[in-house]
């Protein structure tokens, strides 16, 4: 990387997103993700190359002031008010070091967000960027294919050893392999029937692979939409975008599935109103793909319990659906339902407690009154929003609203202004998704997930571009 062209290295480093494996840096210590390092590696050498004036869209030599920063656009001042009241939220912290890992963690991957917005500041850039991010998600849905289809070749147990002995292990290190392999998300249960495989593919859990694929979506009908006349391409794209629905509806993930509502009310809002008509339609055109798979996953459950009991003898009713899972929504006495309604009902008590900085970022373990062990199997508030509020407070969420709110804007100023019309479909899906993943995460803060948030942060980034591009054309 430090000998290669910048650009080439940051290809490198979006197409290896799901890819990264767990450096053993020690043996009570596996766990350390290596795109960690690289992206540091990348930051050092488009710095030492190009100067800090380059971040700041200034010629090499030419003065720059501190407020520079932050007056670019008002995402800066959002970003910058979020992190110092997570910051401050470091002296209140019962476990200040986790706190600080925490913190650590997020500015190491706000640095890949500085890193795509600096270098792509052409058209042919952002292209190449989103290609990037196609060729690792191509892999995502291929291993998730090869999911669905060993399970009906193999025992469950086989399968689930496999997964978690072999695979979890090299990705995410022993510690969290061990863990999954006698807790995990991986299958869904139905009492007295076998349960289900939910596909994961190369994640731990099958909530952030439905992120993930939620999140590549705009880039896949985007691209679609460019290569349009190219067959072999299209053909291609077509299938990871199928593969993508098919892998959101087969995830499981009821939060997936119920979050998806307000992303048609609004499509069907502007589709209605006539609001850029053509690509409206195309976007629901989309969409309509989710609702075939949720409608042929009723098949699901036979067809799989046919193959496996081939595999083990067993036998489950033929009458039993997929829906059965999607019925339990609405069921407050289903355990995984009434779990998230007590937690949730602590993290509003702690709120009330200690509104201000929260519990100290990190801490939620505080919240729930647990051991710090419970950290690193992933404790949470299940719900993204009275995650943040929990450890640094109301303002602290505030922040964050705000940065979600500045997104949702420039995705709407890349919709409506761009000439490219591949760029304002980009701008109009990244929208819609952006509300997927909103709603989703009232249910969920699997978008702190690492290799999902690394590339929302490339997404995000590649949209500022396309925004900065409009202001520089049209000084809106």
């Amino acid at each position: 990387m430090i000998f290669s062209p910048l650009k080439d290295s940051l290809w490198l480093i979006i197409a290896s997103i799901p890819l990264y494996a767990a450096l053993p840096l020690y043996e009570t210590f596996d766990t350390f993700a290596s795109w960690r390092i690289l992206i540091l590696v990348l930051f050092g050498c488009l710095f030492f190359k190009e100067g800090f004036s380059f971040f700041l869209g200034k010629k090499a030599g030419e003065r720059w002031r501190f407020r520079d920063i932050l007056k670019s656009n008002t995402l800066n001042w959002w970003v910058a008010g979020f992190f110092l009241v997570a910051f401050l939220s470091l002296g209140v912290a019962y476990y200040k070091i986790i706190a600080l890992k925490k913190l650590i963690f997020l500015l190491n991957i706000l640095i890949l967000f500085l890193i795509v917005k600096n270098l792509t500041r052409r058209h042919e850039d952002i292209l190449r960027v989103w290609q990037a991010a196609l060729t690792g998600g191509a892999v995502v849905a291929f291993v998730a294919l090869v999911q669905f289809l060993a399970v009906l070749l193999v025992p469950l147990y086989s399968f689930w050893e496999f997964w978690a002995g072999k695979v979890i292990s090299a990705f995410y290190g022993e510690a969290l392999a061990t863990l999954l392999s006698y807790s995990n998300t991986w299958f869904a249960y139905y009492g007295v029937n076998p349960p289900t495989l939910r596909l994961f593919s190369v994640f731990p859990d099958s909530h952030s692979f439905a992120m993930f694929n939620i999140l590549l979506l705009p880039i896949s009908l985007a691209l679609f939409l460019y290569y349009k006349d190219n067959r072999c391409l299209s053909i291609i794209l077509k299938t990871i975008i199928v593969l993508s629905f098919f892998g959101i509806v087969m995830s499981g993930s009821r939060g997936a599935w119920l979050s998806i509502v307000p992303v048609f009310t609004v499509a069907i809002y502007f589709y209605l109103r006539k609001i850029d008509e053509s690509l409206v339609k195309k976007s629901l055109q989309a969409l309509t793909l989710f609702i075939v798979f949720f409608v042929l996953s009723v098949g699901y459950p036979p067809v799989f319990y046919t193959f496996q009991s081939w595999q083990t003898g067993l036998s489950a009713s033929s009458t039993f659906s997929f829906f059965e899972r999607a019925k339990s929504i609405s069921d407050l006495d289903e355990v995984s339902n009434k779990g998230r309604l007590e937690i949730w009902r602590a993290s509003l008590r702690s709120i009330a407690a200690h509104p201000l900085l929260g519990v100290g970022l990190g801490n939620y373990v505080v919240v729930l009154d647990e051991k710090v062990s419970a950290a690193k199997k992933g404790a949470s508030a299940h719900n993204l929003y009275l995650d943040f509020a929990s450890e640094i407070g109301i303002v602290g969420l505030l922040f964050l609203i705000g940065i979600f709110t500045d997104i949702l804007y420039t995705s709407w100023l890349v919709w409506r202004c761009p000439k490219e019309i591949y760029f304002r479909f980009f701008g109009l899906l990244f929208g819609l998704y952006l509300l997927w993943v909103l709603g989703y995460s009232f249910f969920d803060v699997v978008l702190l997930n690492d290799k999902v948030l690394l590339l929302f942060m490339v997404s995000t980034a590649t949209l500022y571009s396309l925004r900065n591009m409009v202001y520089n054309q049209k000084k809106i």
